[in-house]
């Protein structure tokens, strides 16, 4: 194996540095053309981050890592429903349950997909469930217009997930935005500043199936965003709208990743240490669960 010398590994940003000075002194004088050229070269030798992954919604490498784990997923969970997974089956059921298994896992419709989940809130309550197929009810015991429910027949393999709030007008409402903390504008002062402490501060999401806790706790304070730009008054010329990237803003990882199945009882929750102090009558409560759906993947009885 050929070793490489130290003056060959550092030549080539030593040269660019070099360029980088000439290039620069006719333009801003030799001094600070100097101090460019060396942060060029110094830089070169910081250590840089590789393979980082980001959010789903907007890395592509990550979506193909959560899609090639998503498959394995789907094939552990579904395992016991072929030949071969009882305790002591001759390894060649073993093996044939295996590749019916594994056919079925690829014979599916995967897609990147979301679930999206919403519950009123109120000051009477300080435990809300989420419902997360159409024979289940939320507390507040409402189908929104807005929701995406899971159907029992699907699953889905979730990687990220953003809890957020909204104020409609009424149940039926659809002309109202996510918001990742109490804007005191859109909330009012006193449902804002609860949402800002007791919800996002305080309170923690978890989840169980089948009485099972999954997911025990995992604060809110995760998924708070004020933004850097946020509105001061009613909108218009001089209080222009927060600022917010829906695909990132509020979002945060699940791993392991969860994998939900439409045919068994999930219920994911949020609970808060108090009752909210205030809260506006239609306000609620928006999770979003996204990642790999996989269509008619379960068995419904």
């Amino acid at each position: 194996m050929k070793k490489t010398s130290f003056l060959s590994s550092v030549m080539p940003s030593l040269a660019f540095a070099c360029l980088l000075t000439l290039g620069l002194t006719p333009v801003i004088g030799w001094e600070v053309a100097i101090g460019f050229g060396t942060v060029s070269f110094v830089s070169s030798f910081l250590p840089k981050q590789i393979g980082v992954l980001g959010l789903n919604n907007s890395n592509n490498q990550s979506a193909r890592e959560s899609y090639r784990i998503a498959k394995d997923l789907f094939f552990n969970g579904l395992r016991n429903l072929f030949p071969g997974n009882s305790p002591g089956a001759r390894p060649e059921m073993v093996a044939q349950g295996d590749k019916e298994c594994r056919e079925f896992v690829n014979s599916r419709k995967l897609s990147q997909s979301e679930i999206r989940l919403e519950v009123r809130l109120n000051a009477t309550n300080n435990t809300f469930n989420f419902a997360l197929t159409g024979n289940q009810i939320n507390s507040s015991g409402i189908i929104f217009n807005t929701e995406n429910r899971l159907t029992m027949q699907d699953s889905l393999v979730c990687s990220e997930y953003l809890i957020a709030v909204g104020h409609p007008a009424s149940d039926t409402d659809t002309a109202w935005e996510l918001e990742t903390y109490g804007n005191a504008i859109t909330f009012g002062a006193g449902p804002a500043l609860a949402i800002n402490t007791t919800f996002f501060s305080h309170g923690y999401f978890r989840v169980t199936a089948n009485n099972d806790v999954v997911a025990p706790y995992r604060g809110l304070f995760n998924h708070w965003y004020r933004p850097q730009t946020q509105q001061t008054a009613a909108f218009g010329a001089a209080s222009p709208m927060d600022q917010i990237r829906g695909a990132e803003d509020g979002s945060i990882t699940m791993e392991p990743n969860m994998l939900l199945i439409g045919s068994k009882g999930y219920i994911p929750q949020i609970v808060l240490p108090t009752n909210l102090a205030a809260i506006g009558t239609f306000d609620r409560a928006v999770l979003i669960f996204r990642g790999v759906l996989a269509q008619n993947s379960t068995s419904v009885s």
